[in-house]
């Protein structure tokens, strides 16, 4: 297994999720057998050689039992850190690459100036962020009776009920801490669940170890069904979900699949609790 990258967002990360694997006595077969993952895509995450997907993050805390908040927590800062860096970062000629052609001295300096506008905003990012958490720990310090600032969740749902209808439970954070109103395997071997978020009054379905093709819908009373199609093989490697539909306690929430590989629609249902 390769050392864990330099950024120190992604190390802690990749840290978190080899105690994970270890805590869960898995190999990476066995991870693979019982996600939607790969063996070899195992390898890269917890190597460090990659960024995982959310999903794969999330996957891993429930098999060891964990809470996802503070893993998920270091996925987005390590993918901010990501994200700016690709954002102002050029990649070396490789063996296979072209080198670029010489660019003229005006082009060359507006390059470095948007190279170093990236820098320059990350870096405030995580200024910004140290400078709160002293504020806040200085406050806590010197007036020990005072109320405690509350602090920005960065997992908190970004909708609730009729607002989160037709949007995507990972955009707005309703995947975080789900509840599995209902799963099963169908006949043609997809695995299903439909997920509901307390938080956002919502729920979902998901579908893995799917094929190209396979279609999933899901429906509450009181608004449009809500569907999803297996596009390519990425799809397939992992979860696909579906819109959310806005729900209540006590609602039934109904998903099908219409299996790529021919034969009838599949329904099932689950209620919503309190």
């Amino acid at each position: 297994m390769t050392s864990p990258p330099a950024e120190p967002e992604r190390r802690q990360l990749t840290e978190g999720l080899r105690e994970l694997k270890d805590r869960t006595r898995l190999s990476l077969a066995g991870l693979a057998e019982q996600t939607p993952y790969s063996k070899s895509a195992w390898g890269r995450y917890l190597g460090g050689q990659v960024l995982p997907p959310r999903e794969a993050v999330e996957v891993l805390c429930e098999l060891a039992h964990e809470p996802a908040g503070r893993l998920v927590a270091l996925w987005e800062l390590a993918d901010l850190a990501v994200s700016q860096r690709g954002a102002v970062e050029l990649p070396e000629p490789g063996p296979d690459m072209e080198p670029e052609p010489e660019m003229p001295p005006a082009a060359a300096e507006a390059t470095a100036a948007v190279r170093l506008r990236g820098r320059v905003a990350y870096a405030g990012v995580i200024a910004l962020v140290l400078v709160s958490a002293a504020a806040i720990a200085l406050l806590n310090h010197r007036w020990p009776g005072a109320a405690t600032i509350p602090e920005a969740s960065p997992t908190a749902p970004r909708c609730h009920g009729k607002s989160c209808a037709g949007e995507s439970p990972d955009n707005m954070r309703c995947g975080n801490t789900p509840r599995d109103l209902s799963s099963r395997q169908a006949a043609t071997g997809e695995q299903l669940a439909i997920r509901y978020s307390v938080g956002c009054g919502a729920a979902w379905a998901r579908i893995w170890r799917s094929r190209i093709g396979d279609r999933i819908e899901v429906s509450a009373p009181g608004g449009p069904a809500r569907t999803a199609t297996v596009h390519d093989k990425y799809d397939a490697e992992g979860y696909l979900f579906t819109p959310m539909v806005a729900v209540t306690a006590g609602e039934v929430v109904r998903a099908c699949l219409d299996p790529a590989a021919g034969g009838p629609q599949e329904c099932f249902e689950g209620t919503v609790g309190p």
